[in-house]
């Protein structure tokens, strides 16, 4: 007969699988119960879930992780309460209590509500996340709760659920603690405040919703937000992308790079970075947005041996120009085009690289074409003619990503655009400075980029390679790290 053992420290739980109870004794699971552990035997647990106490039953212990709380034994029951912050414990029951809503809303086909309540999820599902993470200061921990509880009575009040009444600081009244007067005052205070926001809300989304023409009189600054899907080429050795924006009419680069580092798998280097490859490109100006046209370039370079072929195992981690992927993104700034699901494939020219370095004896250029390119031609017409080619020959070689335009600069695209936008959204900014530049600005940078150069052949008959060398030095000529 087995001996199931009482829990001490393993008590409380979250499921992150579900599980079909197969025999009478389990206990069915859904992702994101929480569970009140009781007793444990040889990789099973058994206890209850909290939104059904009643029913008690076994599940695997794989399928739990398990979170710190406190337990109070009273007499032959005992309580579990979670030891995180009672602001996380709100946010949580807040994403469960909107998650049966939202799937609700998905069913009886309300697609405007229904991505309304999607954006309001993702925004508190990133804000959870940083509280939980411990790391904030306390300052921004106060600024911030601010901001979760105004957006939970918030999306409270847009899905008629109760109204929850709090003091100054966001936190929930205790209605045993506090008189009737004042928590009338609070409710009163607090529904006002809540309307006001409603119709905050209102007249950003008529903004927003003024499609085909961007609101030039309202908003002064734009971000292009890029989603990196998938790249696809039979290059047999690591590479690195290096994505940004350019005008082709101008001939040059608006932004900095972009720089994904794609390993000889098929997946990206970092892994930790698999399906979370996303870059805001910021700073773009209502000047930029009337601009004849605009292409999003990626170019492509191989990092690896001199030769593709397996010899010459002497040299490895050389960087050498592969190719170029250019789709033209106009109608996307524009905002004729606006669908951040929608996947774009971008064809991928190639040449070989021996060809190349004879037409061109350039090795460290990673602009490529597919055409046979004049023997003094510079870079940029080079690269242009890869812009103006119509038909590619890419044999299903590209990338894929999804773009949409944001209203807004960093910091605003962050607070009305946090499912898209967060922490770990890779920002490149435009080259140069944004046309608005605010008080609290700084910018320390210096990037220099070598595009193309001109050398003088000396004695030889033939252009040979040349390896360019840059260097900083102080005032007084010493090597600065």
């Amino acid at each position: 007969m087995a001996r199931w053992i009482p829990t001490k420290r393993e008590k409380y739980g979250v499921a992150i699988y579900n599980y079909d109870a197969v025999q009478d004794v389990e206990l069915s699971l859904q992702v994101g119960d929480t569970v009140h552990i009781l007793e444990m035997y040889e990789g099973w647990y058994r206890g209850y879930t909290l939104r059904n106490k009643a029913k008690k039953g076994i599940f695997p212990e794989t399928y739990i992780h398990l979170k710190e709380a406190i337990v109070k034994d009273r007499g032959q029951h005992e309580t579990v309460i979670p030891s995180e912050l009672p602001l996380g414990q709100e946010l949580t029951s807040t994403l469960r209590e909107w998650a049966v809503i939202w799937h609700r809303l998905y069913v009886d086909n309300k697609t405007t509500q229904f991505r309304h309540v999607q954006q309001l999820t993702y925004s508190l599902i990133e804000w959870r996340s940083q509280i939980l993470s411990g790391t904030l200061p306390k300052d921004e921990l106060a600024e911030l709760k601010k901001k979760v509880t105004a957006k939970i009575d918030y999306g409270n009040r847009i899905l008629g659920l109760d109204l929850v009444v709090r003091d100054d600081n966001g936190n929930i009244l205790d209605p045993d603690e506090t008189s009737t007067i004042s928590l009338f005052k609070s409710h009163e205070s607090a529904s006002k405040r809540i309307d006001e926001r409603i119709q905050e809300e209102k007249s950003l989304q008529q903004n927003l919703d003024l499609r085909g023409q961007p609101i030039f009189n309202t908003t002064h600054t734009y971000s292009l937000y890029v989603n990196f899907k998938n790249f696809v080429c039979n290059i047999g050795e690591d590479a690195e992308l290096l994505m940004s924006l350019y005008d082709p009419d101008l001939s040059k680069f608006i932004s900095e790079n972009y720089l994904v580092r794609w390993g000889s798998n098929g997946m990206p280097k970092e892994i930790e970075k698999l399906n979370n490859l996303q870059a805001v490109f910021t700073d773009l100006s209502s000047s930029d947005l009337i601009r004849p046209k605009i292409s999003l370039v990626c170019q492509i370079v191989r990092v690896g041996h001199m030769e593709l072929k397996d010899g010459k195992k002497h040299t490895c981690g050389l960087r050498r120009p592969f190719g170029v992927a250019v789709m033209d993104i106009t109608d996307i700034i524009h905002g004729k085009v606006d669908d951040e699901e929608k996947q774009h494939f971008i064809p991928f020219q190639q040449i070989a690289m021996e060809t190349y370095i004879r037409q061109r004896q350039l090795i460290m250029s990673p602009l490529i074409a597919s055409h046979v390119i004049g023997e003094n031609e510079p870079l940029t017409s080079v690269f242009n003619k890869v812009i103006a080619a119509k038909e590619v020959n890419h044999k299903g070689q590209g990338l894929w990503v999804s773009l949409k335009l944001l209203p807004g600069d960093l910091v605003q695209v962050q607070k009305d655009f946090s499912h898209l936008v967060d922490r770990s959204t890779a920002v490149a900014r435009k080259m140069g400075f944004p046309e608005i530049i605010l008080p609290g600005d700084v910018r320390n940078d210096i990037y220099v980029t070598l595009v193309q150069g001109e050398f003088d052949k000396g004695k030889k008959k033939t252009p040979k390679n040349v390896e360019v060398t840059m260097s900083v030095h102080d005032e007084d000529g010493n090597l600065q790290e």
